[in-house]
């Protein structure tokens, strides 16, 4: 599906579909999660239909890692989620506190405003 330039596709505005992982390491298998997660983040940007990811930080939590994903579309994302690609999670668990947990949104509009200097 092709998107035209204004954003809209077969007569609706296009929408984006965003996952988000929280991840809770364990302290002292922090290292071996980021080596993981690299390679988790190398695969998911080459599936078809995801835009970007990044993997944050908590500024409060240095155990929590969360790592949000954007996708064209739900097929996609849907496609990622159930691939074997997406199971790396679940191997992950040894150096996790907690499950992953995935939270799934679709955002139908969205706007960039500028924080430079606005004139008085």
């Amino acid at each position: 599906m092709s998107r035209r330039a204004d954003g809209w596709r077969s007569g609706r505005p296009a929408s984006m579909h965003v996952a988000t992982v929280n991840l809770r390491v364990k302290d002292d298998k922090r290292s071996e999660a980021l080596s993981a997660i690299d390679g988790f983040i190398r695969r998911m940007h080459a599936w078809p239909g995801c835009l970007t990811c990044r993997l944050m930080t908590d500024a409060g939590d240095s155990q929590l890692l969360t790592l949000v994903s954007e996708w064209d579309s739900r097929e996609a994302l849907d496609g990622f989620i159930s691939s074997r690609e997406f199971t790396i999670l679940q191997g992950m668990r040894m150096v996790l506190r907690d499950d992953p947990q995935v939270i799934l949104d679709e955002i139908l509009l969205r706007s960039r405003m500028s924080l430079g200097a606005r004139s008085r």
